[in-house]
């Protein structure tokens, strides 16, 4: 989404139209989840994808012929194809994809945009709610961004908390109907999660350019100074060196979108951090570590009065793989990262 933001604002303030292709609704197997989204350019080029293959490359030629056409449509895609060799894709489902045609210069969708943009800014929740009808055909297109704390901008169907009751049915089914019997489908952009990573050796050296990669916020924590360095992370956000892990999250805001990564160099460290991070409203929190070394750390967490502790935190770290590298331990960890965020409810 904030790569497609970016490109889209880019190409409003140049003055160039283009194609933003979105799977509305999917029903079985599809390459992507409804909500996936490519922003394809007047030279044919692309940003983002809805799952590349012959669905990706079919929604690209009709987003051409729509921007030289001028109009937007929506598109039926059956995807049951019974031969490798065949022209039809053998996924198995069925997918409705929205070919939305942005005209040069568009300076209403600028605006919403450009909210949606300082939004993201701001770090506060928004919903970018696309209308369009209900059929398979040519069909006309409005938006409407709502923000927290801000104004709806943009079309307003109806009252702004029935576009919200929306959101959660929209999220497991991709489009519903409006009350005026037209559809909507709704982006939901939300304050980024951060991946807090304790610890600045070589697992957590491998794990911050994975996570950033698939949108955590990096910050790195250690006490040491020839660790705790930005030439060592480049890809986080943040690195903090602290005087002592004693007091490890000053000065950070762990929220329930907090992700709380384990990897000191010892046991006291590790300890130590468990017992502040159990006491944050973080949404996970993760500690590596050897079958000895997590039983004495729980006996003594339930000694202290962490009679929860087990529940709420995972480890063994990571999905089980057989990773053993840090290489390795960062794809477990980040992968681990990313299903428990896709669980979030939000």
């Amino acid at each position: 989404m904030r790569e497609i933001l970016r490109e889209a604002l880019g190409l409003l303030e140049s003055g160039e139209p283009f194609a933003l292709v979105t799977l509305v609704a999917q029903q079985g197997s599809t390459p992507r989840a409804a909500g996936a989204q490519m922003l394809v350019r007047p030279d044919g080029s692309i940003a983002g994808t809805i799952g590349g293959g012959l669905l990706e490359a079919t929604m690209m030629r009709e987003a051409a012929e729509a921007i030289a056409a001028g109009r937007s449509h929506l598109s039926a895609v059956a995807l049951t194809g019974e031969s490798v060799s065949g022209p039809v894709m053998i996924c198995g489902g069925n997918a409705a994809v929205l070919v939305a045609f942005v005209p040069a210069g568009d300076v209403d969708l600028q605006a919403l945009l450009g909210g949606l943009e300082q939004a993201r800014a701001d770090e506060r929740a928004a919903w970018l709610y696309t209308f369009f009808a209900a059929r398979p055909g040519p069909t006309e297109v409005s938006y409407c961004l709502l923000r927290d704390g801000a104004d709806p901008v943009g079309e307003l169907p109806c009252a702004p908390a029935v576009l919200h009751a929306l959101a959660g049915k929209l999220a497991v089914h991709g489009s519903a109907e409006l009350p005026d019997g037209r559809s909507v489908s709704v982006e939901a952009l939300l304050p980024p999660t951060t991946a807090v990573i304790c610890g600045a050796g070589h697992v957590a050296q491998a794990l911050a350019p994975v996570a950033a990669a698939v949108g955590f916020d990096v910050v790195v924590l250690d006490d040491r100074p020839e660790f705790a360095v930005a030439e060592r992370f480049p890809a986080a956000s943040r690195v903090v060196r602290l005087e002592t892990f004693d007091d490890a999250f000053a000065g950070l805001a762990i929220t329930p979108r907090s992700f709380i990564v384990i990897v000191t160099r010892g046991h006291v460290h590790d300890f130590s951090t468990l017992k502040q991070a159990l006491r944050t409203p973080a949404g996970y929190i993760g500690l590596m570590g050897s079958a000895s070394k997590r039983e004495k750390i729980f006996g003594a967490l339930a000694a202290e009065g962490y009679s929860a502790a087990r529940e709420r935190i995972y480890s063994p770290i990571g999905v089980a793989i057989g990773a053993e590298t840090p290489a390795e331990l960062a794809v477990s960890i980040t992968a681990e990262l990313i299903r428990e965020r896709a669980a979030m409810v939000e």
